[in-house]
């Protein structure tokens, strides 16, 4: 068995983990710092694979969208900055729906926060995006800090920068946390480290080695179909409907000609991360009849379909916290869907945690 001793191991190579490695590597030597992972890089389980997310700074509590705006004007730039490329693709985005679902709740928040949002009646919104119908609203919120975030190639490049900044990447599924008064063992089959901290970044499966969090959290499996359509990046927001069986969200791909859309699912049977299953057909053929309703012209032919995970608490906040009687130890996830557009703020409140205990 290998052995050796960083300053900070990052248990998980996700959006998360990745993000917290880069701002540990910006305050301390790249060398110090290593992250493990159970899988290669580009695998496509968990939370972070795919092409496209969206970005935007529309939620439903003023907490949120103050988070939402700092990551997209202050740190995804810095990130872009630090990688020297390009990451998101700014565009507005619309928010939808029923004024007796979740929408006043949203238009409240962002009133609130001041934010780059402002509502305008259908008849505007159907005259700016000419083939979105609105059908059901009264309002839309039509959010102009948003945008679609290059999710694969942020993975690419933060892996790239980071090997090139010293960080350690080791494959290998962590077996155990062993923590005593000067820091922790981290143990998988074939290596042992030890480190003055450690944060878990690991998504549907923190919970295997976070226990004290088992009964909080769910990975629950989302099915994402992607269909033809005449969209672009850019042009054709991305768009959430907040009705009251639910919310759906869309956006284009930065291909163009297809639109990722899907059902923001949050409650339900608690999924196995390890298990491949296919993407639920019914669930997207709903989704897809949606899209009908909501575009004219409607969705051509579903050309894929994809599963990822979210880790879901009740109430689809951030996990940031020392388990208990672990000092040293920092959970981490920005949960129930909103990983990747927050993980550069995510990171930076887990590095500054990890170097602070690290010193």
């Amino acid at each position: 068995m290998r052995y050796s001793q960083v300053k900070v191991v990052v248990v998980g190579g996700g959006i998360n983990g990745l993000c917290t490695a880069w701002q540990l590597a910006r305050a301390l030597d790249g060398a110090q710092i290593a992250v493990v992972d159970a899988h290669p890089p580009g695998h496509s389980l968990g939370s972070s694979h795919g092409d496209e997310r969206i970005i935007r700074s529309t939620y439903e509590s003023a907490a949120w969208v103050a988070a939402s705006v700092r990551a997209t004007t202050e740190l995804w730039p810095l990130l872009e900055s630090t990688l020297g490329i390009q990451l998101v693709v700014p565009g507005p985005a619309v928010f939808w729906g029923p004024e007796d679902g979740p929408l006043p709740h949203y238009a409240s928040a962002v009133r609130q926060a001041g934010a780059r949002v402002s509502e305008i009646d259908v008849t505007e919104a159907r005259r700016r995006f000419p083939h979105m119908r609105f059908p059901g609203a009264e309002r839309v919120l039509h959010d102009q800090l948003a945008g679609v975030i290059a999710a694969r190639r942020t993975m690419r490049a933060l892996e790239g920068w980071l090997e090139a900044s010293g960080v350690h990447r080791i494959q290998g599924t962590v077996t155990s946390l062993l923590e005593d008064a000067t820091g922790v063992l981290v143990r998988t089959a074939d290596d042992a480290l030890r480190a003055e901290a450690v944060v878990v970044a690991t998504g549907p499966w923190i919970s295997r080695l976070v226990p004290a969090l088992r009964a909080r959290v769910a990975p629950i499996r989302q099915s994402v179909g992607y269909w033809e359509m005449g969209v672009e990046a850019g042009r054709t927001p991305p768009w959430v409907h907040l009705g009251k069986e639910g919310l759906h969200y869309g956006l284009p791909t930065l291909s163009g000609g297809v639109m990722k859309a899907a059902k923001h699912r949050v409650v339900g049977r608690i999924d196995d991360p390890d298990e491949v299953v296919a993407p639920d057909d019914a669930e997207l053929d709903l989704v897809g009849a949606r899209l009908g309703e909501w575009f004219d012209p409607g969705p051509g032919p579903r050309k894929m379909a994809d599963t990822c995970f979210f880790t879901a608490v009740a109430d689809e906040a951030f996990l940031l916290e020392e388990p208990p009687g672990q000092a040293r130890v920092l959970a981490v996830s920005a949960c129930s869907g909103h990983a990747f557009k927050l993980a550069p703020l995510t990171g930076e409140a887990a590095a500054r945690w990890a170097v602070g205990v690290a010193g």
